[in-house]
């Protein structure tokens, strides 16, 4: 589980450009990875081959929500307090969000009626891994995100590229040298 776990905060990292909210987010995957294990447990199930295909499909479905809530949160233009950040990633988000995991809970119950074993194993994973997944990014993210979530998301990381991309004086002196020449060039070719 850490190395699509990895590869998911790569992912929520690129999309909010927030090392907090992919902070926020690697914790409500982690929420519903444990609240589903934790009741395929209870019911007494063994991790055998089929359920080993079920929880590598598990990370990336129980990503999506939360994505939806960070990115939203995360490019909300303006400056605004965290309190706002989370309503506008609520409101914008939540009605989408909602419809989804209707829809996928619908395809889940019509999968459980199946006579083929993986599909019905399939079907109980990807019904309590929705219902964690909707429980957790409107519980656990949303309420991270309002409690200890930074009224500007994006500045740490604005920070970083920009001194990563800094370049010295003559460098950028000369480009816009180059830029204005072309500029002209391009003018009096009209």
């Amino acid at each position: 589980a850490g190395i699509p776990l990895g590869a998911a905060a790569a992912v929520i990292l690129f999309s909010s450009q927030s090392f907090t909210l992919t902070f926020f987010a690697v914790i409500t995957i982690a929420y519903v990875l444990t609240a589903v294990t934790a009741t395929l447990v209870g019911l007494g199930w063994t991790l055998g081959f089929l359920e080993s295909i079920c929880f590598a499909i598990l990370i990336g479905v129980s990503v999506d929500f939360v994505i939806h809530f960070t990115h939203s949160y995360a490019h909300f233009k303006g400056h605004h307090d965290r309190s706002e950040r989370t309503k506008h990633a609520l409101v914008m988000m939540g009605p989408s969000i909602l419809a989804a995991a209707f829809t996928t809970i619908a395809a889940a119950v019509i999968m459980l009626f199946t006579i083929i074993t993986f599909f019905q194993k399939f079907a109980l994973i990807l019904f309590m891994t929705i219902v964690q997944a909707t429980l957790g990014s409107f519980v656990v993210f949303l309420v991270l995100s309002d409690c200890f979530g930074p009224n500007d998301p994006t500045a740490l990381f604005d920070k970083i590229l920009a001194k990563c991309s800094k370049q010295s004086p003559e460098e950028s002196s000369s480009q816009g040298n180059d830029a204005t020449q072309n500029t002209m060039a391009i003018s009096s070719k009209e």
